[in-house]
C-alpha cells in the first residue's frame, strides 16, 4: 500500500474519532494493580517439558536441562551417540535413568542446568508425568501477561452488571436456556451466548452525523503486562481435586506456577473519554464477585474457609466457576442445574460425572486446588490491591 493512502486512512480514522470525543480533551488516569498471590497462579505458555528434558534432583527439587550444554557433557565423556539416540529414539527411558545408566555424576549435571524448581506436595501417581511450563519474557523471566489481567476484570465487571442489572439480561438468560434444551452437542454454546451477553454489558453506540458505531467500553481500560518475575519465583504445583465430602484426588500434572507471597505489579491506566468505569467500579465488583463465588460455590466445600473481600482468581486451573457468569446470571439453584447442562452440551466426558451435580448440591462438584510445604492452596487466589 502506497504512504500517501496510509496516512489518508489514519488521518480519516483520527478525524472519526475525534468526532466521537476520543481525541478531545483525553481523560487519563494511572493506578498500579498489585495482586498478592495467595493460591497458586498458573499463567501456561502451551508448551509442556518432556520427561528427556528434566529429572528430579531429589523429592521437592526438579531440574531442566540446557540441551547444549548437556550435548557439550555428553561429548566430553564419550557419549555423544547414546545421548543423540536417546533422545532421537522414541524409548520409554528417562533422562535420570540415562544418567543413571552412563554413570554421569550429579556435579557434571549441575553444570548443565536451564534452571532449577521447587516442587510442591506431591502424591506419585502412576503413568506419565505432564510439567507445564508458565509464559516468560524474551529474557526468561516470568510474568503476567496484560491481556490476562484484563480478562480478569472483564468477568467480574460483567458479573457486577448482571447482580446490579438482572432485568437488563433477562432475554440473554431466556435464549441460554432455550439453547441448552436442544438435545445435541454444541462445543460453543457457551462462546456463543457470552458473545452477546458482554455485548449488552459493554457495547455503547456513538453517533458521527448519519454514522452510528458500536463501541466496547472496556478499550477504555488498559492493563499492562506485570513487572517481570524471576524463576526465584515460580514453583511446580501438582493439580489436586478437592470434592464436597473433603475427599481428594491427584493428577499427574505438575505446572509452573507463580508461588504464595508474591506480589505481581502491573499498571492499570482508565481512559474516562471512552469508559465510565471508575477505580471504585472495579473494586465494588471485586468483592461482589467473591461474595457471589463463596456463596455459590466456596462454601459447598467443608475444607475451604471464606477468604477476603478484595479476593480474585487468576491464571488457568482456577475453576470454571471463577472464568464464567454463569451463577450471577441465574442464581445459585437454577444455576447449578445450568452449569450441569452445559457439560453435559459441550460433550464433557461421563466419568466427570457431572449427572451427580444436582443431588451434590455444586456444579461443578470439585474444587481446584494445590498443595505447597504442607498447606492447601487455592489454585490462583489473590488480593487485588489498586493504587
Amino acid at each position: 500500500m502506497k504512504k500517501e493512502m496510509v496516512e489518508n486512512i489514519r488521518y480519516f480514522d483520527m478525524q472519526k474519532l475525534s468526532s466521537w470525543g476520543y481525541n478531545m480533551e483525553r481523560k487519563l488516569k494511572t493506578y498500579q494493580i498489585h495482586l498478592k498471590v495467595n493460591g497458586p497462579v498458573f499463567v501456561g505458555d502451551g508448551n509442556e517439558i518432556q520427561k528427556k528434558e528434566y529429572m528430579f534432583l531429589n523429592r521437592n527439587t526438579i531440574g531442566v536441562i540446557d540441551g547444549s550444554k548437556f550435548y557439550m557433557l555428553a561429548k566430553k565423556l564419550h557419549l555423544q551417540n547414546d545421548f543423540e539416540r536417546f533422545m532421537i529414539d522414541d524409548t520409554r527411558e528417562d533422562l535420570k535413568h540415562w544418567c543413571f545408566r552412563n554413570h554421569v555424576s550429579q556435579n557434571d549435571l549441575k553444570n548443565c542446568m536451564k534452571y532449577v524448581e521447587n516442587v510442591g506436595d506431591r502424591s506419585e501417581e502412576k503413568g506419565k508425568l505432564q510439567v507445564m511450563t508458565c509464559i516468560t519474557d524474551p529474557y526468561g523471566n516470568p510474568y503476567v501477561p496484560g491481556s490476562s489481567l484484563k480478562g480478569m476484570l472483564r468477568t467480574i465487571l460483567l458479573s457486577r452488571d448482571i447482580l446490579q442489572n438482572r432485568e437488563k439480561y433477562r432475554t440473554d438468560t431466556r435464549q441460554l436456556r432455550s439453547d441448552l434444551k436442544v438435545n445435541r452437542i454444541n462445543r460453543r454454546i457457551l462462546n456463543n451466548n457470552i458473545v452477546k451477553i458482554e455485548k449488552n454489558a459493554f457495547n455503547s453506540v456513538r453517533s458521527s452525523g448519519k454514522e452510528t458505531v458500536d463501541f466496547d467500553i472496556m478499550s477504555g481500560i488498559i492493563v499492562g503486562d506485570s513487572e517481570p518475575l524471576s524463576r526465584e519465583d515460580i514453583i511446580l504445583c501438582q493439580k489436586w481435586e478437592q470434592h464436597t465430602d473433603g475427599t481428594y484426588k491427584t493428577l499427574n500434572i505438575l505446572r509452573e506456577c507463580i508461588k504464595p507471597g508474591t506480589v505481581i505489579k502491573s499498571t492499570l491506566t482508565i481512559d474516562e473519554t471512552l469508559c465510565n468505569i471508575k477505580k471504585e467500579d472495579i473494586l465494588e465488583a471485586v468483592q461482589l464477585f467473591y461474595e457471589q463465588y463463596y456463596q455459590n460455590f466456596q462454601k459447598k466445600f467443608s475444607r475451604s474457609d471464606r477468604r477476603k473481600p478484595n479476593t480474585v482468581f487468576l491464571g488457568g486451573g482456577s475453576g470454571f466457576v471463577s472464568k464464567t457468569v454463569i451463577y450471577p446470571l441465574f442464581g445459585e439453584k437454577e444455576g447449578i442445574e445450568t452449569v450441569k447442562n452445559i457439560f453435559d452440551r459441550t460433550n464433557v466426558p461421563k466419568t466427570h460425572q457431572h449427572y451427580k451435580d444436582t443431588r451434590i448440591g455444586v456444579s461443578p462438584h470439585i474444587l481446584k486446588c494445590t498443595r505447597y510445604q504442607g498447606k492447601e492452596y487455592m489454585m490462583g487466589e489473590c488480593e487485588l490491591n489498586i493504587i
